[in-house]
């Protein structure tokens, strides 16, 4: 009897075949003009490198003095290394109070703080405003008090600071301040900056717990003076805020959703209180936006891509950032299936969205809804496809390759079905390890079934700084260099589409 002939893999669409194409013809564009564009900022180094050397080699006198410090940071180094542990402590405790050369990150600090459970400790709030904004503070004091913590407003800097923590509003309005670990500024009012930025100014907000600043575009302002972001939390307030029982504000950008943020963000709240002092926040559009307020070329880029109804939703906040991306999941996906939803569509604020990208979601939809019990999760654009990953098939549909996967990486996109949304839920930290506890590196080990579409539904702007990857604790990572990852990711994913197309149409062996 003839074996039975082998059922052929339908064809694939030209239109999808010239689709795939066109993605990596704008992809290799894209870096050629990288390209073009670090040979630019080589040369112009390597103009300014020149230029000091040929300043340096005028000043002998210079040249001299420079080489002594070098040789004295080096003794002093040695002899530090020298000295007792318990005295180098006591060191590294000074530069940070003095903003000595050498003194931690931000991060470190806070990290400390974490560590020691003063934060978490926190069960008194001393709220100190101006006469003047008295009934604002009286509404932060309120939306404070309902998280369970003891709270009182004052006009005038108490003579002693008992409190566990201090929230100063307009602090210009105040010559002593509390001390630094215990005490968060908050800036309102117009002129809070106004006049030359100095080193007290700037003692004043970099030495502290934290800075919550109301005016949203002055946040700008804040960073290009120093401050660094993981210190800096949006929270709206107005001289003419009021305490509003009636029509409070439940929007995800309004005081009492950034409020319980900022202060969950700087480890005085847990999540239990966030969630519940957060739980009328509105989160009913469909699609949400995952952004930052404190990264303003992100949050301006967030806002252009508020398309398909997505609200914005600013995302939580951690001294890790990669944690804070994680908790920002796990409290959108509790959320979601505490309102009966099966699914979730996020997109965070770096993705780039396409020309056509209005028209391919409602198709994309459509089809996951049409098959709703065939997938988990949906992505946009595998960032980072293991080598290990296997495509399981590969469907044309029309300009589209809609491939399912056994692994997931990548949450510049996604809808995710309730399987997902529980393992999300779920989420707990384990660890600090970044190959293993991130929320998408959660979500690779774990049973679930991906599909992904090809060429991708969504890019990756590469003009902005990552808010995930910081080393120095002052400056992120272009998110341009992610590039090579993302594109050899999908070259990943191309070759593998190859093979499970060719695998599909080779005849089976006689005998087997």
């Amino acid at each position: 009897m003839n074996a039975p002939s082998p059922q052929m893999p339908p064809p694939l669409e030209p239109q999808a075949l010239r689709a795939a194409l066109r993605h990596f013809q704008d992809r290799l564009q894209a870096q050629e003009a990288q390209f073009a564009r670090l040979q630019r900022q080589i040369k112009k180094q390597a103009a300014e490198l020149a230029q000091c050397r040929e300043a340096l080699q005028r000043q002998p006198g210079a040249r001299s003095r420079l080489s002594d410090t070098l040789a004295l940071r080096h003794l002093a180094r040695a002899l530090r290394g020298l000295l007792p542990r318990r005295w180098r402590e006591t060191l590294a405790r000074m530069n940070v109070a003095t903003g000595a050369e050498g003194a931690p990150d931000y991060r470190v600090r806070v990290r400390a703080l974490r560590a020691s459970g003063q934060l978490a400790r926190t069960r008194s709030v001393a709220l100190v405003a101006p006469e003047s904004l008295h009934r604002a503070a009286t509404a932060a004091a309120q939306l404070i008090a309902a998280m369970g913590l003891r709270c009182t407003v004052h006009s005038t800097m108490p003579a002693a600071f008992t409190e566990d923590l201090y929230l100063v509003i307009s602090p210009r309005a105040f010559a002593e301040l509390p001390p630094p670990d215990r005490r968060i500024l908050w800036l309102v009012e117009s002129g809070e900056l106004a006049g030359e930025w100095n080193a007290s100014l700037h003692a004043r907000l970099a030495g502290s717990l934290a800075v919550f600043e109301a005016v949203l575009p002055r946040i700008a302002e804040l960073q290009a003076h120093g401050l660094v972001q993981h210190q800096i939390f949006h929270v709206p307030l107005t001289p003419f805020t009021a305490p509003n029982p009636v029509r409070p504000d439940r929007s995800p950008l309004g005081l009492p959703h950034m409020l319980a943020r900022a202060l969950h963000g700087c480890g005085v709240v847990d999540e239990a209180c966030f969630e519940a002092a957060t739980a009328e926040t509105r989160l009913d559009a469909p699609a949400l936006v995952l952004c930052l307020p404190e990264a303003p070329e992100r949050f301006a880029l967030a806002r252009e891509s508020q398309r398909h109804g997505a609200l914005l939703f600013p995302g939580l906040r951690h001294v890790e950032g990669w944690k804070g991306t994680a908790l920002s999941y796990r409290y959108l996906a509790r959320r979601a299936l505490a309102a009966g939803r099966e699914r979730l569509v996020i997109w965070e604020d770096d993705a780039r969205l396409p020309a056509d990208f209005d028209t391919r979601l409602p198709a994309l939809l459509a089809r996951l809804e049409a098959q709703a019990g065939d997938w988990d999760v949906f992505s946009g654009l595998i960032t980072d496809l293991s080598p290990q990953g296997e495509v399981k098939a590969v469907h044309a549909d029309g300009a589209n390759l809609l491939i399912e996967l056994d692994t997931v990486i990548g949450m510049v996109f996604g809808v995710y079905g309730p399987k997902a949304l529980n393992a999300l839920a779920g989420y707990r930290m384990a660890g600090d390890d970044v190959m293993k506890a991130t929320i998408d590196r959660y979500l690779e080990t774990l049973d679930l079934r991906c599909w992904t579409v090809f060429p991708p539904l969504v890019g990756h702007a590469d003009h902005v700084s990552s808010t995930l990857w910081d080393p120095t604790g002052s400056r992120f990572l272009s998110n341009e260099w992610l590039n090579p990852m993302i594109d050899g990711s999908q070259f990943r994913l191309l070759a593998k589409i190859a093979d499970r197309l060719e695998g599909a149409a080779r005849p089976p062996v006689d005998g087997r």
